[in-house]
């Protein structure tokens, strides 16, 4: 198993495109990559055709 760690910071210190498919089920990732990373970072990993399910999950939360 990879570590969660490496997980986070495997893209240039960004977090893997897949880390919500990995992560869901052990964590609210989703909370964790919107306190940790900015949206412009989190568009930089998710950017690009077709989009992944972290992106998707990100457009459909509300901003406070």
């Amino acid at each position: 198993m990879i570590n969660f760690s490496y997980c986070i910071v495997v893209s240039e210190g960004l977090p893997c495109r897949n880390i919500v498919g990995c992560w869901e089920r052990r964590m609210d990732i989703v909370k964790f990559l919107r306190e940790k990373f900015t949206e412009e970072e989190l568009k930089k990993v998710l950017g690009g055709v077709p989009k992944s399910r972290l992106e998707k999950i990100i457009e459909s939360i509300p901003e406070e």
